[in-house]
Formats: structure tokens, C-alpha cells, sequence
């Protein structure tokens, strides 16, 4: 396998990745913090900029918010881009990603798992269910939309365990209070818990009778995490549905050069959303989440990225330099990889079980 390099283009994702999450965060608790129940037009910007809400709501209602227009500059950069918001600005996204890399699969794990499977067509069933729903004046979206869902799992479970959590521990440091002579550890602890109070706990803490339920649900949503890379984003989510529904024009493509391939199927490691880059002409452009992990891992250049606009096709990231394995030089005749024992992509394909595999029990 080819060892892991990370090109600039990544780099910049990962920073918006943690951006966006960050964002989130601080949105969420401006919101909690203001001492009302009533979120402030900032704190939505992320359901606004979610076109799955924006079209349940109008399907359920028949009417929109102003601000929910901003849900049209994600389709918009959808059409151009492809599924840039699931890889590069969803809070929920960015967080299964960090649960899945904690697991650490092996390289021949990740081989068999990082491919497409006809499992994963059951999220566009899903996204028919919540529209189906939303016709009836049910709004099933508020409840598997992933923003929605990380929105209300933070305010009726994480959020209210946090500062539980915060209280219970800092109460027990107030009232023990150990330390040696006039040391105390509430010389510490004390300055802390002032500016947790003054700038992460809530004006006026309240529990939510279903907080232990949703927090239940998006506990077995972290396992699914754990058991399968980014197992929502490629085998539930409806918004990614939606936005691979959209990305099926877009004007960003994969492409992997048949004479450069070597086959070894080192680009399906880190493939977020498993779109096949691996086979050339056959990429899945409407789960691809454009992570650019495919070009990164490639040992001998052969993955790009193209621009493809009026018939015209120009290079828009060209492949990084050859790079083998440590020690090691990519052998002209090297057809076979250590995982597949495939010698032509009808094989490979063969080999790494399209449509065969299933998903784990959960």
C-alpha cells in the first residue's frame, strides 16, 4: 500500500472541516446562552443553509423563511462542485469522520469496505420517506436530517450531560476542596469553573424529558461510526441523498488514467463516500464527497481531477508526482493487488464484491 500523503488541497479541507465544527459549537452555545428559547436568525445559518430542510418545510407547509433561501447557494455549489458540503462543512459529517478514524482499520479491512455496494442506494429510500412525509404535514426531516438531528441531539442530551457533568465535578472539588496547608486545589479549579460559567453553561439549565432517548439513538449512530467508515453519511442521510440526487451533473469529475492504473486500489482507502475511483470511467459521481483523498493516496499519479464545462475538459488538479511504496519502485507489470488478485478492471471490480457486500449488524 502506498504510504499516506497529504497535498494542500486536502489540508484545506481538513481546516474547514474543523472550521465548520467549530462554528457549530460556537453557534450552538451563543444561542444557549442568551437566556431564550428562541434561536437567533445566526444561530440557524446552518439550517438554513440545508436544502433538505428547505424543502420539507415548503412540501409540508407550502411556505419558506427568508433565510432559508440560503439553502439555494448549496445546491448551487452542489450543481458546480458535487457533494462538497457532506466532506468539507457538515458538523455531523465531520464528526462520524473523527469517531471512524479513531477505530483504525487495517489497510485490507478498509479495501473491502471502502468500495460502492447496492446497500447504500437505502439512503434515497429514506430521502422518498421524508418527502413522502413531508406531503402529509409529517416532518420526519427535523428528526433524520443530520443537521436537525446533531442540533437537537446537542440541545436535549450532549449540552444538558455536559453540564451536569461540569456541575457535579466542580461542586465535588468545592466541597472535598483536597490540597497541602494553604494549596488547595480550588485555587484552580475555582478560576476554571468561573469561565466555564461565564462562557460554556447555559443562563438557565433545563432538562429535556426525551434527552436520554435521543442520546440513545445518536450513541448507536456513533457505533454504526465505529462499525463501518462514515456509515450515516453513506447509508442513511437523506441530505446526502438529496445533494447526490444534484451532484449527478456536476461539473467537477474523477479521472483515473487507465494507462498509469496500476491496480493496486490504494485510492478506495480513505474514500470518503466509497464512489469507486478506483475503476476508471466507472466513478460514482453521486457519492462522491470530493475529499480528494483518492489523488492523495495514489503511488503513481494516476488519479486527477478534471473541469468539465460546454463539452470542454480541462485539468483542474493534476495528479502529484509518483511516489512508491518505501524502498520499494512500481513494477510496469504489476497488474495484481495484495487484496484483490485481480489482473483487469472487470476483475477488480469482480474482486472487491460490488453489490455483494453487506452492511454489518447493527
Amino acid at each position: 500500500m502506498s504510504r499516506k500523503r497529504r497535498s494542500k488541497i486536502t489540508l484545506l479541507r481538513r481546516f474547514s472541516q474543523g472550521f465548520f465544527l467549530f462554528l457549530f459549537i460556537w453557534l450552538f452555545l451563543r444561542t444557549t446562552l442568551i437566556g431564550e428559547n428562541e434561536v437567533r436568525s445566526i444561530g440557524r445559518l446552518f439550517l438554513d443553509l440545508d436544502p433538505l430542510v428547505l424543502l420539507t418545510t415548503f412540501l409540508a407547509s407550502g411556505t419558506v423563511l427568508k433565510g432559508m433561501l440560503l439553502a439555494l447557494l448549496t445546491v448551487a455549489l452542489t450543481l458546480v462542485l458535487g457533494r462538497v458540503f457532506c466532506s468539507w462543512v457538515c458538523p455531523l459529517g465531520t464528526t462520524f469522520n473523527l469517531v471512524s478514524w479513531l477505530r483504525r482499520e487495517p489497510a485490507r479491512e478498509r479495501l473491502r469496505t471502502g468500495v460502492w455496494n447496492r446497500w447504500m442506494r437505502s439512503k434515497y429510500l429514506v430521502l422518498i420517506g421524508v418527502l413522502a412525509a413531508a406531503l402529509t404535514g409529517l416532518h420526519l426531516g427535523g428528526i433524520l436530517d443530520p443537521i436537525p438531528l446533531f442540533y437537537r441531539t446537542m440541545t436535549t442530551s450532549v449540552y444538558p450531560a455536559f453540564v451536569w457533568g461540569t456541575d457535579t465535578l466542580f461542586t465535588w472539588f468545592y466541597n472535598w476542596d483536597p490540597g497541602v496547608g494553604a494549596v488547595r486545589i480550588t485555587l484552580l479549579t475555582e478560576p476554571v469553573y468561573a469561565f466555564l460559567r461565564d462562557h460554556a453553561l447555559p443562563y438557565d439549565p433545563i432538562v429535556y424529558r426525551g434527552g436520554v432517548l435521543i442520546g440513545l439513538f445518536f450513541t448507536g449512530l456513533i457505533g454504526l461510526a465505529l462499525l463501518r467508515f462514515r456509515f450515516w453519511c453513506r447509508y442513511v442521510c437523506p441530505l446526502g441523498a438529496l445533494l447526490g440526487v444534484v451532484a449527478k451533473v456536476m461539473r467537477i469529475e474523477v479521472h483515473n488514467d487507465p494507462e498509469l492504473c496500476i491496480n493496486c486500489n490504494a485510492c478506495v482507502l480513505d474514500c470518503h463516500g466509497a464512489c469507486d475511483p478506483h475503476l476508471p470511467g466507472e466513478w460514482k459521481r453521486e457519492e462522491c464527497f470530493v475529499c480528494f483523498n483518492c489523488r492523495d493516496r495514489c503511488p503513481v499519479g494516476a488519479i486527477s481531477f478534471r473541469w468539465r464545462l460546454f463539452g470542454r475538459v480541462r485539468t483542474l488538479l493534476g495528479p502529484l508526482p509518483e511516489r512508491p511504496p518505501k524502498g520499494e519502485k512500481p513494477a510496469a507489470d504489476t497488474r495484481v493487488s495484495e487484496v484483490t488478485a485481480a489482473g483487469s478492471p472487470a476483475g477488480k471490480k469482480a474482486a472487491v464484491g460490488e453489490g455483494e457486500e453487506r452492511p454489518p449488524d447493527a
